[in-house]
């Protein structure tokens, strides 16, 4: 992919995104950038995000920053946020994308097992989302947060054996959207929320190697960047976006 645009729909934003080394949150960044955007990236996997940062960073020079570590840690998380603003300046949207699973039926996991995924999938997106609240609000520039939830955490739709933390944690992430919207509006900021269904990603096939999907990750990042466009989405808050595609 080259670079297509330097001032596009997001010129002035600075967007923090989680998990975004690859799948979703790479495709939002790659969005974000296009419509003139800065980015703030993070993953917990140094070799991919190094290695994603670096092709990024040779396409848009100067508008990318990334740091290494696991959005369960507020310590982590506070030290991203320092680097963002020193690096990039003051952040105006966030999306909470970062996401484990563990493949276990109930009754053979562990409780390590499930705390683990609530911390990154529940507690990151929380611990994110209180750092950009503390964060000074730009004068001139409204606030966005888009959490990333996923069909299995909207009431009826299909669910699969072995993912209960996971359905679990996506379920609490929509109403954590919710409640951090009613906190938001005093504070100018929006926040909402997208979940889709499946989506090519690795994380989909290491899940359920069964499906096969026809939604790509960049379908997302498009909703993410409209969601994050005060122009486009000003009226929306406490809303969840839901990603039904043909398979």
């Amino acid at each position: 992919m080259g670079q297509k645009s330097c001032g596009g729909t997001m010129g002035g934003q600075i967007v923090m995104i989680t998990g975004s080394a690859k799948g979703i949150g790479r495709a939002c960044a790659e969005a974000f950038l296009q419509q003139g955007a800065k980015v703030s990236l993070i993953s917990r996997t140094a070799s991919e995000m190094e290695s994603t940062a670096k092709e990024l960073l040779r396409m848009f020079p100067g508008k990318v920053s990334y740091f290494c570590g696991d959005v369960s840690s507020g310590e982590v998380v506070s030290k991203w946020f320092e680097k963002t603003r020193n690096d990039l300046g003051e952040p105006t949207s966030l999306v909470n994308n970062a996401a484990i699973f563990t493949n276990k039926k109930v009754q053979d996991q562990s409780l390590e097992d499930w705390e683990k995924v609530l911390r990154v999938n529940l507690t990151g997106s929380f611990l994110c989302a209180q750092q950009f609240f503390k964060s000074p609000s730009p004068s001139t520039v409204s606030r966005s947060i888009v959490n990333i939830s996923s069909l299995a955490g909207i009431r009826g739709t299909e669910k699969f054996p072995g993912l209960s933390s996971y359905v679990a944690s996506k379920f609490a992430i929509v109403g954590l959207t919710e409640a951090l919207a009613v906190e938001g509006k005093a504070l100018g900021i929006r926040v909402n929320c997208i979940a889709p269904g499946a989506v090519d990603t690795e994380m989909l096939r290491q899940a359920i190697p069964s499906m096969r999907a026809k939604a790509v990750p960049s379908d997302i990042a498009k909703i993410a960047v409209f969601l994050c466009n005060e122009k486009e989405s000003s009226v929306l808050t406490g809303s969840t976006v839901e990603v039904f595609s043909n398979q």
